[in-house]
């Protein structure tokens, strides 16, 4: 699928590719196994976005962190929308904070992809601690058709003031959780909320690009009821009005390849509600290094492992949460999903990230050589990314190391340049013949440009 507006085409139909990938056995020849990308591919870059909040509008550092989106690679920055900023009076709007905010993402030619949320006190009942769970009195989403009627209204002069943007417009964040949906989680109230205001955006910027609904659950294979992303595929009329679904699929510490078997569960339950196949947008994952999380460095190879696999899913669009920490607790999970922290230090998420961009801009994916075993989330995946002039590059990794040393070789290409690891450095090459390009495999990503030599532009493979 190629979102609109950033030099990805155009069209209802995703990207998509043949059959279903290939599972790597060993001692047995993959000649077979090679898969064609079926219809035209996005550029990788177009894929990357990173996440902002909007609290980090109010601190004197926000051009500098769309800086380093752009140092990043990121084509699209995720950032709340705040209503209650935005709509002090009703029916009055002052988009002088995002005015700011959209002049500095079109000089960095950065895509914004707008969250469009937050309960507004002129438009939502008080709940007090009784009903919220809070201590301090939080306000309602928009609930009754004053409301959500407002709501629609204000999310459609957004629409039309920003046309020019070209804005991804998100309605509401994971409205399946509490701290989003107070008091609680009601799909029914979401769908006609997020319906009105899609229909209310579409009859002013008919070309808008709107998604939802930003689900914090995606059906897994563990658990696959989940009512809000059921109520939203049962609404034809939402579906109809939405270009794209939005997921949030955080691992929470299990491989970033697991997330294959859970769309697996997703894309089963919306053809067995006859709902239409919009594309799905991954517009939330990320894995935090705080205490009781992952390690830096293991954060880091999950990242491009994330990207990679997604791309293979058909994802039309994978964003980083966050860019920046958004806390200094090390004890606490919400303040260390960044890939920089608040004293500025670069993880090495972000040499991950920055390398992805690096390596695969321009490129699109043309072969699925090897993946992954989709239901054990285990074994090796090689893919094949190519420039429009065939510059050709592999990146590939395994889920596990083995006991000795897995190569793997890919009949009728040769590397034709410096073997680049998923931080940017530069990998020793594996001894080479003049019929075959070998890689030596680790669970870290590597990135290998190759030439072909024979007429098989697919490349036939074996494992050793």
């Amino acid at each position: 699928m190629k979102l609109p507006g950033t030099g990805r085409g155009t069209g209802p139909g995703a990207w998509t590719l043949a059959a279903s990938g290939c599972i790597l056995a060993a001692s047995i020849a993959l000649a077979a196994c090679a898969e064609e990308v079926a219809t035209a591919p996005q550029d990788v870059a177009a894929t990357l976005a990173v996440q902002l909040t909007d609290q980090s509008l109010r601190t004197v550092r926000w051009r500098e962190d769309l800086d380093l989106a752009v140092r990043i690679g990121a084509s699209v920055v995720r950032v709340d929308f705040n209503w209650p900023w935005t709509e002090t009076e009703p029916g009055r709007y002052d988009w002088s904070t995002y005015d700011a905010l959209a002049t500095e993402l079109s000089k960095r030619r950065l895509r914004p992809l707008f969250i469009l949320h937050r309960p507004n006190r002129l438009h939502g009942r008080s709940l007090d601690s009784r009903d919220s769970g809070d201590q301090e009195p939080v306000v309602a989403p928009p609930r009754s058709a004053d409301e959500i009627t407002a709501f629609g209204r204000w999310a459609a002069a957004a629409a039309l003031h920003f046309k020019a943007l070209r804005p991804i417009w998100e309605i509401w964040n994971e409205p399946d959780g509490e701290g989003f949906w107070p008091p609680r989680p009601n799909p029914t109230e979401y769908t006609r909320l997020a319906r009105a205001t899609c229909d209310s955006i579409k009859s002013v910027v008919p070309d808008a690009f709107v998604v939802g609904p930003a689900a914090a659950e995606m059906p897994t294979v563990w658990d696959a009821t989940k009512p809000l992303v059921n109520e939203v595929l049962r609404d034809v009329g939402l579906m109809r009005c939405l270009d794209a679904v939005s997921l949030h699929t955080h691992r929470f510490g299990q491989t970033p390849e697991t997330v294959s078997r859970d769309y697996a569960v997703f894309r089963k339950i919306r053809a067995g509600l006859s709902a239409r196949e919009i594309p799905i947008v991954d517009t939330e994952w990320g894995d935090s290094v705080y205490r009781s999380g992952l390690t830096e460095a293991r954060q880091a190879s999950w990242l491009t492992r994330m990207f990679l696999t997604n791309i293979v899913e058909n994802i039309a669009l994978t964003n980083w949460y966050c860019l920046v920490d958004t806390g200094d607790d090390e004890g606490e999970m919400e303040d260390r999903f960044g890939l920089v922290t608040r004293t500025g230090r670069l993880r090495p998420g972000f040499l991950a990230y920055r390398t992805l961009s690096q390596a695969l801009r321009g490129h699109t994916l043309r072969n699925v050589i090897a993946r992954f075993d989709p239901e054990t989330a285990k074994g090796t995946t090689v893919l094949m990314f190519c420039r429009p002039d065939n510059a050709c590059k592999i990146a590939a990794w395994t889920t596990e190391m083995p006991d000795k040393p897995l190569r793997f070789v890919i009949q009728g290409w040769g590397i034709s340049g410096p073997i680049v690891g998923h931080l940017g450095q530069r990998l020793p090459s594996t001894p080479q013949d003049d019929t075959s390009a070998t890689l030596s495999l680790s669970t870290d990503v590597q990135f290998v440009p190759i030439k072909r030599l024979s007429n098989d532009q697919n490349g036939t493979a074996i494992r050793r």
